[in-house]
């Protein structure tokens, strides 16, 4: 079976409230689609969300590298390695990167190869039965104290029939507010914490400091702490993974597998946060996972703006991988009030963990009205 057609479409999506951290405020996802179709007429879906900071492209550069590269992969067999060389040489002989596109096309390769075996992509991959023990959490963005306390309630009351029990707060870089946030809503909330600084904290000694204090306070009900320091100083993520209790998980510090081994060969922290935005599919995923986890670091998966394709694609990988502690999955169940598949989140929301579907590839299908969009039946323009 060969490769026919990769439609791309850019997608502006907006967000149901502004989500801030510590260095950008979000009102939309910038994201794109990618439907990759076979001369069988099977047809596999993939989601890229760009961030340069965090992923390190840009959605135009995603797209121009998914033009460039949709001209070399028309026509090749839907190999999932053989893929992958391919976008790796494209990218060698052109000087042009770009995670995001290589995670779409990869993720639209194994939702097409999941539906033409009749195997759910977890199982394809030699899926596990454990991952009712890897429990999800729900973020929130940075917020007054008393904004945070009330989403923490509503997120306690509407979501504890899905069995939630951990929250993640967003870090804003000042101790003294970040302090007062954690505090108080570990008294509102009943659950596990984890938190997530991006970057926040320039000074290793302040960082630590504060986690030190929570830990005092709140000891192990904090699971763990991502990226607190700058991404460039892995000496800085070192100090304050060795000086506090809360175990310290590097993200943006560990976008491709290169990353992962620098991170690894100087011990900066005790945990890795992959993302298949960052590091470029389920694929290299599996490949960074294994790698860390041989290695004695523990693993969490996250994600970034991402509807439910591009979560779906996460769920399946987290229940072919070990070490994971931790999944942060939520984008699709918080951060939108509509969807643009057939499926509810929700419907993978269970026991507290993000669990696959048993349907076929990544279990997922567009909604009518959005595919009717896509495929110009619906054309829709604000004029006044």
């Amino acid at each position: 079976m060969r490769i026919k057609n990769i439609k791309i479409y850019q997608m502006d999506l907006a967000l149901k409230e502004e989500f801030a951290i510590s260095f950008k405020t979000y009102t939309h996802a910038h994201n794109f689609l990618i439907v990759l179709e076979t001369d069988e007429g099977v047809t596999g879906y993939g989601e890229g969300c760009p961030d340069k900071p965090i992923t390190g492209d840009s959605r135009e550069d995603a797209i121009n590298f998914l033009i460039m590269t949709k001209k070399t992969l028309l026509g090749r067999p839907l190999e999932i390695e053989e893929v992958h060389e391919i976008i790796e040489e494209q990218s060698r002989r052109s000087g042009l990167k770009s995670q995001t596109a290589r995670a779409a096309i990869d993720m639209a390769v194994y939702d097409a190869l999941g539906k033409i075996h009749s195997l759910p992509v977890y199982l394809m991959l030699g899926g596990v039965k454990n991952f009712f023990k890897v429990f999800n959490s729900l973020t929130i963005g940075i917020k007054t104290i008393d904004e945070t306390i009330k989403t923490a309630r509503r997120y306690y009351e509407k979501y504890k029939r899905f069995g939630l029990r951990r929250i993640k707060l967003k870090l804003s870089g000042d101790p003294e507010e970040d302090y007062k946030r954690v505090i108080q809503v570990a008294e509102n909330f009943p659950g596990e914490l984890t938190l997530d600084a991006n970057q926040a904290y320039q000074d290793p000694e302040t960082a630590t400091k504060l986690f030190n204090q929570l830990y005092e306070n709140l000891g192990k009900r904090i699971i763990l702490v991502e990226q607190p320091t700058p991404k460039e100083d892995l000496n800085a993520l070192k100090k304050v993974s060795e000086n506090t209790l809360i175990p310290v998980f590097a993200d943006e510090s560990a976008v491709t597998l290169e990353d992962i081994n620098r991170i690894i060969s100087l011990s900066s922290a005790e945990g890795i946060n992959i993302k298949l935005q960052k590091i470029g599919g389920i694929l290299p995923a599996l490949k960074a996972a294994e790698r860390a986890f041989s290695q004695g670091f523990k693993i969490m998966v996250g994600c970034n703006e991402e509807t439910h394709i591009a979560i779906s694609a996460a769920i399946h990988l987290v229940a072919a991988m070990d070490g994971v502690v931790n999944t942060d999955l939520d984008s699709d169940i918080i951060l939108f009030d509509f969807n643009i598949t057939k499926e509810n989140p929700l419907d993978t929301f269970i026991n507290g963990a993000r669990i696959p579907r048993n349907k076929p590839g990544l279990g997922v299908e567009l909604a009518n009205w959005f595919k009717n969009i896509l495929e110009e039946r619906i054309k829709i323009e604000r004029v006044a």
